[in-house]
């Protein structure tokens, strides 16, 4: 059986991917699996540290654009189709898999043109605009929640929940299983593959306010390529040790680690942060597609599995009140975990592999 997988620009897209793509061979070494990503996304980087081959292709989006910009996007996602059934052509595979981001769509319609059976993934309770487009012509649609459904074919649904890597579970579950005594009180702070801005230059004025039990903390810090330069600086001169990375390989080491994260509210953190059972303060990004982090980050915060904080409200002093509150307070972050506990579905994977080859 030769399959590909599409998506990626974010690690959002390209870790359920990978994860599908983990299963798959654990269930069949024998499968040919190529990723088809897009130019300039991570996918180049992350793939290169895996077995997998790969092929990336130039695409655009064309939403919010106008005039010769949405002529031009148009143009290329014609060319990127057409590109896409050369490779399908080439490599012959029985299905395709779409996990989001703009390269999904050309390639996933290049694969319903030529008969492949083909699937899409939707990580947000609010579908984008490629995966309702995509959604009347696919075989099956996997959804992480049920509420995302109401605009999509219902009977091409199953709602499976967002794959999770078997490494990432697998190095939590290492990582658990040692005991260390006197452990300190872990904050892991990161904006997502590419990092955060915002939440990088908040929590480094929230330092300020918490230097009476900075000695007691612990802090992973992922910064993201283009804010390690900034943040080292200022964790250098405000004399403070932290274990600062620009990019983590190994995330399930590090949630393994910490008791309270400090994140965005992207699709696949809230999966693994749900499949692990970790609370967090979640920081939506304001800019996402239909709102989706903020819609996605209100859905925990209502059902008592995280706390939620506006960027355009987000100052240091309120980011280090509210990690104050967890660490004082040992009741509130345990009730956080078990309700965030009860939210994870690390047998996604699995169950949308098992569904899409019956098919």
């Amino acid at each position: 059986m030769r399959l590909v997988l599409a998506g990626g620009g974010t690690g959002g897209h390209l870790f359920p991917a990978l994860a599908i793509a983990d299963e798959v061979m654990s269930q069949d070494d024998s499968v040919e699996i190529l990723f088809i990503g897009a130019r300039g996304g991570i996918e180049a980087k992350v793939l290169k540290s895996y077995d997998y081959p790969f092929e990336l292709i130039g695409v655009e989006a064309i939403k919010n654009k106008s005039g010769l910009s949405k002529i031009r996007a148009f143009v290329r996602a014609t060319m990127a189709t057409l590109k896409s059934m050369a490779l399908l052509r080439r490599f012959k595979p029985d299905a395709i898999l779409g996990s989001g981001g703009y390269v999904s769509g050309p390639v996933v319609m290049a694969g319903k043109i030529l008969g492949i059976k083909t699937a899409i993934l939707e990580q947000n309770l609010i579908p984008g605009a490629t995966n309702r487009h995509l959604g009347r012509f696919v075989d099956r649609i996997y959804l992480a929640f049920e509420e995302a459904g109401k605009s999509l074919p219902k009977e091409k649904i199953r709602v499976t929940g967002t794959p999770i890597r078997r490494t990432l579970l697998n190095a939590y579950r290492e990582q658990k299983a040692i005991e260390k005594a006197n452990k300190p009180f872990t904050v892991f702070v990161f904006g997502g593959s590419q990092g955060a801005t915002a939440i990088n230059a908040a929590f480094i004025d929230a330092v300020e306010y918490l230097s009476d039990i900075w000695p007691n903390l612990r802090v992973i810090h992922q910064s993201g390529p283009e804010g390690y330069t900034m943040a080292s600086e200022a964790y250098e001169r405000k004399g403070l040790k932290v274990e600062l990375k620009s990019f983590i390989e190994d995330m399930g080491s590090a949630y393994a680690e910490a008791d309270l994260v400090v994140c965005r509210a992207g699709a696949t953190t809230i999966a693994e942060i749900t499949a692990l059972g970790i609370p967090s303060i979640l920081i939506p990004y304001p800019f996402a597609a239909a709102d989706h982090q903020r819609i996605n980050a209100a859905a925990l915060e209502a059902k008592g599995a995280a706390v939620m904080i506006s960027q355009d409200t987000l100052t240091g002093s309120q980011l280090a009140g509210t990690i104050r509150a967890f660490y004082e307070d040992v009741k509130k972050l345990e009730k956080v975990r078990e309700s965030v506990v009860g939210l994870g579905r690390p047998g996604a994977a699995k169950a949308i592999v098992d569904d899409y080859l019956s098919i």
